[in-house]
């Protein structure tokens, strides 16, 4: 049994003594806590999986040999610039000389 109106001021939730609309209430808001911490958690999930993965690279240098034209590719070594003679060549026995420095994009796994 509810008091009259002349008795108790009603309020948004219902009567103060109301737990059905107390329990309503609580269950509401829940379910709004958890709408909108999804929405906060796919927000930050589509920022970052936006964002550009940085890229790595091999760095690479050609050989030539100066005398009977034989290449060799290798990995760069820190030091080496265009023109360095890095050692004799295995066919003649020439200068191997540094002719270019380039970089390989790794592969994404």
């Amino acid at each position: 049994m509810r008091p009259s109106s002349s008795q108790v001021l009603e309020t948004p939730w219902g009567y103060p003594g109301d737990r059905v609309s107390l329990i309503t209430l609580q269950v509401e808001s829940v379910i709004l806590l958890v709408v909108m911490l999804i929405l906060i958690i796919y927000m930050i999930y589509d920022i970052y999986s936006r964002r550009p993965r940085r890229k790595t690279y091999h760095i690479k240098e050609t050989l030539i040999c100066t005398k009977c034209k034989y290449v060799v590719e290798r990995e760069f070594e820190p030091g080496d610039f265009i023109g360095l003679i890095k050692g004799k060549c295995p066919t003649c026995g020439g200068d191997l000389k540094v002719k270019a420095i380039y970089a390989i994009e790794k592969e994404q796994k």
